[in-house]
């Protein structure tokens, strides 16, 4: 005689395992375009005391990324990208004039992604502050900016309260949570800023030619 423990360490015996995706792309006045080499980070604590969950994935040239068959059912679960390199990709002297404008009030920027680009001290407001950080930038005097990344991502649904004014919504919603997951796939979509970038001249993935 003898016995055998079988034990389900992903709990799929209480269900199918949940698959995570989504796509990170950019606003559509900026083109639209897939970000490609984000990190996304999911983090999830399933249920009965399960080991915490953590996983890294590097979104495609399409911006997508897919966490298959990853998280037992009844998870609460966080996905947060983020990707910081290349900061002077599609910032220009251009961008400075567009900025200034916005600020005189001469020719306001005409989303919310642009005026948090246009953030680029990370202070919750545009002012003559950001131009003098992205002109270090331009001229070399940094190398990156010191208050901020080089992208922001926010969820693709997160609804501003005031699209003049951004920075009354503040905290955006720069991840994604979810408690008690359910369905087979949870699909989790964000919008890409490239902060500095004004006129979407970004180079966003590997497939797009610049202009």
């Amino acid at each position: 005689e003898t016995y055998v423990i079988i034990q389900d360490p992903f709990n799929n015996c209480g269900g199918n395992p949940i698959s995570v995706a989504g796509q990170l792309k950019t606003e559509p006045l900026s083109g639209d375009q897939g970000i490609e080499d984000a990190t996304v980070e999911l983090a999830g604590t399933p249920p009965n005391g399960l080991p915490d969950i953590s996983a890294l994935d590097i979104s495609d040239d399409a911006g997508a990324y897919l966490f298959s068959n990853y998280l037992p059912l009844s998870t609460d679960y966080t996905v947060t990208p983020v990707k910081d390199d290349n900061p002077m990709n599609g910032v220009s002297t251009f961008d400075l004039v567009l900025i200034s404008k916005h600020i005189l009030g001469t020719d306001p920027l005409n989303s919310p992604y642009k005026i948090i680009a246009a953030d680029a001290n990370k202070s919750n407001s545009v002012t003559t502050f950001d131009i003098v950080e992205l002109r270090k930038l331009i001229l070399g005097i940094y190398t990156e900016l010191p208050n901020n990344t080089s992208w922001r991502f926010i969820d693709k649904n997160f609804v501003f309260s005031d699209p003049s004014n951004p920075f009354a919504s503040v905290p955006f919603a720069e991840n994604i949570s979810l408690g008690d997951a359910q369905a087979s796939q949870m699909d989790d979509d964000f919008t890409g800023i490239k902060i500095g970038d004004l006129n979407g001249s970004v180079i966003a993935n590997a497939t797009q030619v610049a202009e």
